[in-house]
């Protein structure tokens, strides 16, 4: 009797040790599908050109053969907007904003001389070229160049470090952008991505399963897009969380007290 409650004893603690790490290896791995080969070749992926919103901050500069004449279009507000911070000597201001063009609520930026120029819609490119229509008649040889200050995008859900990220790139991807929130633990959902997209006018929200190489093929969900918001799903009860972890310890411990107890009242 006293062996056979010593044998279930350890069949609890056993099977409990069990399902803390019963997860599938294939269930925790990315592009699952993908060849089994060293090198596995991808088509080439077009680099999506991001749309100006509104609220977008720009950064345009405008040179000429006359540096003098073109001073005058790059200034917002009275502050140099050369991609420095707004403030005397290049430094910085007090509140630490940066200078530059913001695309207000009607979708415009406003510029000297020439007035309000619509962006809303246009690629940097685009805008580029509106621009140098625009500036010509009062400029000689105008180069204009237009970028975006930085991509914003947030990271919610069954991540490491969840929360909102600001780069200075112009663009980036899933990947990065996952890791950047720490990449997933155990106890997320691979196959249960969402991204909330809220962009040129159309939100929706896609769902992705990154167990499957797909998503490498997919420029419109791979490419992240500015105020993106990727939302990650927990697992079920399958897995164990930290605390239940603390319970399978404390039950260990009192299934081997169970055991010596068994064995001095032998």
């Amino acid at each position: 009797m006293k062996n056979s409650f010593i044998a279930l004893l350890v069949c609890i603690c056993i099977t409990g040790m069990l399902l803390t790490s019963c997860t599938s290896t294939k269930q925790l791995r990315y592009f699952n599908d993908l060849p089994d080969s060293a090198v596995v070749n991808l088509p080439p992926m077009e680099q999506q050109q991001r749309i100006i919103q509104k609220g977008d901050m720009l950064q345009i500069t405008i040179g000429a053969a006359n540096p003098e004449a073109a001073a005058m279009f790059n200034t917002y507000g009275g502050v140099l907007s050369s991609g420095a911070s707004a403030g005397g000597g290049g430094g910085g201001n007090a509140s630490g904003e940066v200078a530059g063009f913001l695309v207000d609520a009607n979708g415009q930026v406003q510029f000297p001389i020439i007035g309000k120029v619509n962006a809303v819609g246009l690629t940097t490119l685009q805008m580029r070229d509106s621009l140098t229509s625009l500036v010509s008649p009062y400029l000689k040889e105008p180069l204009v160049n237009v970028k975006f200050f930085n991509m914003k995008f947030t990271v919610l859900g069954e991540v490491r470090t969840p929360g909102t990220f600001t780069i200075p790139l112009q663009r980036t991807t899933l990947l990065d952008a996952l890791g950047a929130a720490g990449d997933l633990p155990r106890t997320a959902r691979r196959y249960d991505i969402q991204i909330y997209r809220d962009y040129n006018g159309k939100r929706q929200i896609a769902k992705l399963d990154l167990r499957k190489k797909d998503i490498l093929n997919n420029p419109d969900l791979f490419q992240i897009k500015h105020n993106d918001v990727v939302i990650v799903q927990p697992r079920g009860i399958k897995l164990f969380d930290d605390e239940s972890r603390l319970y399978l310890s404390a039950l260990t411990l009192l299934v081997s007290v169970g055991v010596l107890l068994v064995t001095i009242l032998k």
